[in-house]
C-alpha cells in the first residue's frame, strides 16, 4: 500500500522479486556511468615460405591490451614493424582438456533454453511441466546435479550403443548452488533408452526441442573429456612482439552429444596454425591498426539474471520463472534488442524508494540469509515461530515508522515556472513517467509531460473540432498508452 500511494497502483515488493530488480537496476546505473576507454591493436596478415597464411596481433592481451592508447601509438608500430624481418620466436603447443557440463538443475535447463532455444524461463518451465507430467523427464524444480545409479546405468549403456566404449566416463557432480535443495534428482530423461528421434511423433516442436537439449546433456555429462591441441606462436619484427594462436580438436568426446556453444558462453572459434619453428622467417602480407572502445557490462538477458539470481543466493527453482514474469508483468522491466532486459522508470523509481525506506527488502545479503533460515527450518535446525514472530514485529513497527516518511518521488529542476514564475519540479507520475510541474501546485496548474528519456513531449496540437461534452477545442496528445484526443480544458472537462 503505501508503493500504491506514492509510486503507482497495484504494484508489489518483496524479497526476492524487489532484490532481483535492484541487480537489473544496479546493472543500468553500471551502464550509464560507464566511461569507454579507447585502445588500437595491430593485425599482421603473414605467410610461411610455402605460401600457408595466419594472422597475429600486437599487443599480444592481457595486461598489454591498452599498449597501444590512441591512433599515433598504433601507427608507430606499424612505422616500426613494417620493414621486418618478421621471425618466429617462439612456439609452445599443449594439451588442452574439456570437461562435459553437470546435467540440468532448474537454473542452467533455464539458461541453456533461452540461449539455443530462445524460450523465456516461463516457456521452458510450462513445456518442461509437460514433458514431467507425461512422464518423460525427471522432476523439473531442482537444484540437485546427482543422477541415481539406476539412472548412470542406463546412460551408460546408451552412451556406448550410441557413441562408443571410448566415449563412456562415468562422472558424479557436486551441489553447484548455495543451500543447494537436493531432494530431487537433476533433470533427465525418464528412460535414457528414449532417444530424440524416437520422440518426434510423440511431441510437438517446442516439447521435442526441450527434450533434446535435455537427453543430449544428460548423455554428455556420462562421456569423456574433449581434447584439443593448443597452440600459440610469437612472432617478432623489430623488436615488436606479435602473437598468433590456434586449436585443433583431436577428441571430440561429449561434444559428440552435446555443444556447450550457445550457453551464454562465449564462443571459441577452432584455428589450425601451419606448422611452425623458431626461427622461421615470415613473410609480410597485410598490416592492419584497428580502433575499440571498451565495453559496458551487458544488460541482464532472464538467462543471466536467473543465473545471477542463483549466484547470490535470491530464489530457489520453483520461483525463478515466476519471479522474472512478476518484474515484466508489473512494468518493472521490459525487454529490448529482443532479449535484454531493462528496468522502466516505473523499476527504477520503485527500487529508489526501497533503498531509501526498506533497505533490508532489497538487500541481497539479507534475502540470502533469509533463504538460509528458512532452510534451516525445513531441516529442523530452528522452529519456523521464532523465526516469524522476529521477523515480522520489527519489520511491521518498522513500516508504520516509513508511512509518514515516504512521499511521491520529487526531484528540483533549474527551470522556473512559465506560467507564474515558481520553481519548477520533477514529479513522477500514477502511470509510470515522469512529468514537469509548478512547485505552486494547486494554486498555478502548469505542468508539461515526459517521455521515458525524460525529453518534454510536444504541446498538443489543436483539432479544429468542438468538444461534444464543454464545446472546448479538442486537441491531440500523446500519452501512455499513445496518441489521443482529449479536450483542451482538462481537467474541468475529461472527454
Amino acid at each position: 500500500p503505501l508503493l500504491w500511494r506514492t509510486v503507482g497502483p497495484n504494484l508489489s515488493a518483496g524479497r526476492v522479486q524487489s532484490a532481483a530488480l535492484l541487480l537489473v537496476v544496479l546493472r543500468e546505473r553500471e551502464i550509464r556511468a560507464f566511461d569507454p576507454r579507447e585502445y588500437w591493436d595491430v593485425t599482421a596478415g603473414l605467410a610461411t615460405e610455402a605460401g600457408e597464411e595466419l594472422s597475429a596481433i600486437h599487443p599480444v592481451g592481457g595486461k598489454k591490451k591498452f599498449d597501444l592508447p590512441d591512433e599515433g601509438s598504433a601507427t608507430a608500430v606499424v612505422d616500426r614493424v613494417r620493414p621486418g624481418p618478421w621471425r618466429v620466436t617462439e612456439v609452445r603447443k599443449s594439451e588442452r582438456k574439456e570437461k562435459p557440463p553437470a546435467p540440468f538443475r532448474t537454473s542452467t535447463l533455464q539458461q541453456a533454453a533461452s540461449a539455443k532455444l530462445g524460450f523465456s524461463p516461463a516457456r521452458t518451465m510450462q513445456l518442461a511441466q509437460g514433458l514431467y507430467e507425461a512422464g518423460h523427464i525427471t522432476y523439473m524444480r531442482t537444484d540437485s546435479t546427482n543422477l541415481s545409479n539406476d539412472a548412470l546405468g542406463q546412460i551408460g549403456n546408451v552412451v556406448e550403443s550410441e557413441f562408443g566404449k571410448q566415449y563412456h566416463q562415468v562422472r558424479k557432480f557436486a551441489a553447484q548452488s548455495q543451500g543447494a535443495q537436493e531432494a530431487h534428482e537433476a533433470i533427465r530423461p525418464s528412460a535414457a533408452s528414449t532417444t530424440p528421434a524416437q520422440m518426434t511423433s510423440t511431441l510437438d516442436r517446442d516439447q521435442h526441442r526441450l527434450y533434446e537439449i535435455i537427453w543430449q546433456r544428460t548423455m554428455a555429462s556420462q562421456m569423456a573429456e574433449a581434447v584439443y591441441d593448443q597452440t600459440s606462436v610469437d612472432i617478432e619484427s623489430n623488436g615488436v612482439t606479435f602473437r598468433a594462436t590456434g586449436r585443433i580438436l583431436k577428441f571430440d568426446g561429449y561434444l559428440r552429444a552435446y555443444s556447450v556453444r550457445g550457453d551464454d558462453d562465449p564462443e571459441e572459434a577452432d584455428n589450425l596454425l601451419p606448422e611452425l619453428a623458431d626461427g622461421d622467417l615470415l613473410t609480410l602480407r597485410s598490416l592492419e591498426p584497428a580502433q575499440h572502445f571498451t565495453q559496458p557490462p551487458p544488460r541482464y538477458t532472464e538467462a543471466t539474471l536467473v543465473r545471477e539470481m542463483e549466484k547470490v543466493g535470491i530464489g530457489r527453482p520453483s520461483t525463478y520463472s515466476p519471479t522474472v514474469k512478476t518484474l515484466i508483468d508489473r512494468d518493472y522491466v521490459r525487454k529490448i534488442d529482443g532479449r535484454r532486459l531493462q528496468p522502466t522508470p516505473r523499476g527504477e523509481v520503485v527500487t529508489e524508494q526501497l533503498e531509501t525506506h526498506f533497505p533490508e527488502v532489497v538487500d541481497l545479503n539479507f534475502t540470502a540469509r533469509m533463504e538460509g533460515t528458512l532452510d534451516e527450518i525445513a531441516e529442523g535446525k530452528k522452529e519456523m515461530p521464532p523465526v516469524v514472530r522476529d521477523f515480522f514485529q520489527s519489520f511491521t513497527s518498522h513500516v508504520e515508522e516509513q508511512a509518514d516518511k515516504m512521499t511521491r518521488p520529487e526531484r528540483p529542476t533549474d527551470m522556473t515556472c512559465p506560467e507564474c514564475g515558481r520553481p519548477v519540479v520533477k514529479k513522477f507520475g500514477k502511470h509510470g513517467l515522469w512529468f514537469l510541474s509548478c512547485s505552486g501546485w494547486p494554486e498555478c496548474k502548469w505542468s508539461q509531460q515526459l517521455d521515458e528519456e525524460g525529453n518534454p513531449l510536444p504541446d498538443p496540437e489543436g483539432t479544429g473540432e468542438p468538444c461534444p461534452e464543454c464545446g472546448s477545442e479538442l486537441v491531440a496528445k500523446t500519452g501512455r498508452f499513445g496518441p489521443f484526443v482529449g479536450c483542451s480544458n482538462y481537467p474541468d472537462c475529461k472527454y
